[in-house]
């Protein structure tokens, strides 16, 4: 709500593009409570302070979200009748560089693994302990990188490994609906421009949501 805000505010032409069609979120976010307590229908917490994490790999989008956070600074933000926020700091943060081609990560957001039907526009969900949690996170990912990267893309996508370190399923209510996901400790191999990828932009589906956030362990 507060990106959406925020973005119609100050870029209304990119709100437009990214909200009202489906062109394809290259950003990720990620919302952290101290010491919260997750419950099936609230959540508890202990503070008044909460944290957002933004992450885009897109140079064009990196400005307008700046823009689109620092424009609300100090205003009461209502999120629902019993609820208010208020974003007093913006920082902007060093990405830690990727190097090598194995990288192990650790979740800020969880992962959503999507198998989408076109046809009959049902979707399924995986978490990290079934058997095509890999293969569709990897076609999901070709699907975002095809049309930036083409045909060569085909053979790197089948050098991308991901193997699940020290991870757990949970679920998580979006938009009426419990999906099933998966946080925790992972290893990802690739070629170095799809960890890149990964890194600023996210993993698996509705990373636009704020979903798939990772950072280096």
């Amino acid at each position: 709500m507060i990106l959406k805000k925020g973005l119609a505010k100050k870029h209304p032409d990119i709100f437009k593009t990214l909200y009202e069609t489906n062109k394809q979120k290259d950003f990720t976010f990620a919302v952290y409570f101290k010491d919260a307590k997750f419950t099936n229908k609230e959540i508890i917490v202990s503070g008044r302070e909460l944290i957002i994490n933004f992450s885009t790999g897109n140079a064009q989008l990196a400005i307008p979200f700046y823009n689109a956070f620092t424009s609300l600074k100090w205003q009461e933000i209502k999120i629902s009748d019993g609820c208010h926020l208020q974003i007093q700091k913006v920082d902007v943060m060093r990405e830690k560089e990727i190097k090598d081609e194995s990288v192990v990560f650790k979740t800020l957001s969880p992962i959503v693994c999507r198998d989408h039907d076109q046809e009959t526009y049902k979707d399924w969900f995986y978490d990290y302990s079934d058997a095509d949690f890999e293969k569709l996170l990897k076609r999901n990912f070709y699907s975002k990188l095809q049309d930036r990267y083409g045909d060569f893309l085909s053979e790197d996508i089948e050098k991308l490994s991901i193997v699940p370190i020290d991870m757990k399923k949970t679920v998580v209510l979006h938009y009426d609906l419990y999906v099933a996901c998966s946080i925790g400790v992972l290893e990802i191999k690739a070629p170095k421009y799809m960890l890149d990828y990964i890194s600023s932009c996210g993993l698996g589906s509705i990373t636009g949501m704020g979903f798939g956030m990772l950072e280096q362990a």
